[in-house]
């Protein structure tokens, strides 16, 4: 859906713009070839451009107008062509995200209730936190995966209010910003470029949001730091299993070699 307070600041932005940039350029390009290249470019794009910002007369009102306009109706083209395939993602990503949720938990795809809020409890619970990291390091070290968060098991839509409800500012930035630190902290400091690895995506569904993180496999072995070891994961069926050091070993030698 378009917003009319963006139109209208792109549409003044693009009429500056059409004042002090393209009426300039256009005019002193147009001086300049008329000239046969003989002349000084620059100088005269800034004799233009100062003409442009003087207020003159009724001629050079018009053609303030006439660039502004055309300034205008450029940005409002790209302004409008961005939006409608930003919302065309949109309805490809929630269509996508829908068959995910009527399917239910795959190999692929973890449906989870909440980040860190106990619907059980109705308080706070660090080991959810902890589920979630589990699932994304299983999707990295196997062949990635779709983690959607705020959904229940059977795919009925939960929302984030009550995890929103948990953090410093209740909303959806603040929640991206939490789950980067989260992963970058357990996957350790020197690998937090991996978090770069995860899509985020979060929709409204049933007029609550949903979290939808696309993790990628990763090229290197991952390991989760929990307590005082590493920890390694992997994804099996619909699930997410730790493998002890043998198991790790061996999975290493035949998936990531």
């Amino acid at each position: 859906m378009l917003n009319r307070r963006g139109l209208l600041i792109v549409a003044a932005i693009g009429f500056v713009a059409g004042i002090i940039i393209i009426q300039p350029l256009g005019v002193s390009l147009f001086q300049y070839d008329k000239e046969d290249g003989v002349g000084n470019w620059w100088y005269m794009f800034k004799e233009a451009f100062v003409q442009s910002v003087r207020l003159g007369g009724i001629d050079q009102t018009l053609k303030n107008v006439l660039f502004g306009t055309m300034g205008s109706s450029l940005a409002l083209m790209f302004y409008i062509r961005k939006t409608i395939l930003r919302l065309n993602r949109g309805k490809g990503g929630v269509a996508l995200i829908r068959e995910f949720l009527d399917k239910g938990e795959t190999h692929e795809v973890e449906l989870k209730s909440t980040l860190r809020w106990s619907l059980r409890q109705g308080k706070v619970n660090k080991a959810l936190e902890m589920v979630v990291a589990k699932n994304i390091a299983g999707f990295m070290n196997t062949e990635g995966g779709h983690l959607i968060i705020g959904v229940n098991d059977d795919g009925s839509i939960l929302g984030l209010e009550q995890d929103y409800g948990t953090l410093k500012k209740p909303n959806k930035d603040w929640f991206e910003q939490y789950i980067r630190q989260l992963v970058s902290l357990k996957f350790g400091t020197h690998l937090s470029p991996l978090v770069n690895w995860l899509k985020w995506l979060f929709m409204n569904f049933e007029e609550n949001d949903i979290c939808y993180v696309r993790v990628q496999k990763s090229q290197k072995p991952l390991y989760l730091n929990l307590g005082d070891r590493s920890h390694f994961f992997i994804r099996t069926g619909n699930g997410t299993r730790e493998l002890d050091i043998p198991e790790a070993l061996e999975y290493l030698e035949i998936h990531l070699n």
